[in-house]
């Protein structure tokens, strides 16, 4: 019973992260796209693969420190 408990729960979080890999590869693919086509608006796909796969951190924001002046 617990056997089949788990592999009922393995195959359900695989398949989530197999639809979550094929969401971003779909963003990706419209994000290219749009930015083949000059004015064309982003899709929601595209927003959520870029905010996803962004590189950034909060940290980026931050000016840099002004060294202090003795």
């Amino acid at each position: 019973m617990i056997l089949v408990l788990a592999s009922i729960i393995a195959v359900f979080l695989a398949g989530t992260v197999c639809g979550i890999f094929a969401m971003l590869v779909i963003g990706i693919h419209s994000e290219e796209r749009r930015a083949m086509r000059h004015g064309a608006s982003s899709s929601r796909t595209g927003a959520v693969s870029r905010r996803v796969l962004s590189t950034r951190t909060t940290c980026d924001d931050v000016p840099e420190r002004v060294p202090a002046g003795r």
